[in-house]
């Protein structure tokens, strides 16, 4: 019985050590969900600055159309002023000048400004695209160096699962069954009892229950927690 007591004990301990490694390898997904992310935000934001961008062009060719067409006009009341004989048309023809000279000036610092705002959105596409692409060089980064911890963890799950094969073969079944229906509710579940106290949830087993398990007979359970419990005591004299 006790060597079956200590081949659970080691069955557990393999069952812990997979169990780590396979939380390590969920340990991966977040951090890469994350860049994912952050390049999620960045290509969003770079749809945004292009359609603003665009817009902005087109206003750009709107209020460059509007200006060659006062400059047009402005020629044409330059060109008229010369062959107006009357004072009445010739300051009526100069008000529309000077009208147009006046809109002229206002439209030029408008485009302007306009061109100023579109060198600042080529500004912010430019540092998103490199941000966007060290974003994508992060990843590819991260993606290899996990696929090298994932391929050495596989390794070790392979190796563990071979410890754990060798040591079922060995162990009575029914313990097994039992072992690994506990093992649903705690992880760990076999646990030492010590002086009269099950160490899986702390709390004093009766005293024949302890006295059965010192014995070494058959398998003890927990009363309270119902874990399997073993005498870490005999296991360590037995080595």
């Amino acid at each position: 019985m006790e060597k079956q007591m200590q081949l659970l004990w080691e069955l557990q301990e393999i069952d812990a050590g997979l169990d780590e490694i396979r939380d390590t390898q969920e340990s991966f997904a977040p951090k890469l969900d994350n860049i994912k992310e952050d390049i999620a935000l960045l290509k969003g934001a770079d749809e945004e600055y292009q359609s603003e961008l665009a817009a902005k062009e087109v206003d750009r060719r709107d209020l460059r159309d509007k200006v060659e067409q006062l400059k047009g006009l402005i020629a044409q009341s330059k060109e008229k002023i010369t062959q107006i004989a009357n004072n009445k048309e010739y300051f009526a023809v100069l008000k529309e000048l000077e009208h147009n000279q006046k809109q002229l000036e206002k439209l030029d610092l408008e485009l302007a400004g306009l061109v100023e705002e579109i060198d600042l959105i080529k500004g912010q596409i430019a540092e998103n695209e490199k941000e966007l692409d060290a974003k994508f060089a992060e990843m590819a980064l991260e993606e290899k160096q996990i696929a090298a911890k994932v391929a050495t963890l596989e390794r070790k799950i392979k190796s563990g699962e071979r410890g754990r094969q060798a040591k079922t073969k060995d162990l009575d079944q029914t313990f097994l069954r039992r072992y690994q229906r506990i093992r649903k509710r705690f992880k760990n579940a076999v646990v030492a009892a010590e002086n009269g106290t099950c160490l899986g949830c702390n709390v004093n087993v009766p005293p024949q229950v302890y006295n059965d398990l010192l014995k070494g007979q058959e398998m003890m359970c927990c009363p309270n927690c119902q874990r399997i419990m073993v005498n870490r005591a005999a296991a360590a004299a037995e080595k």
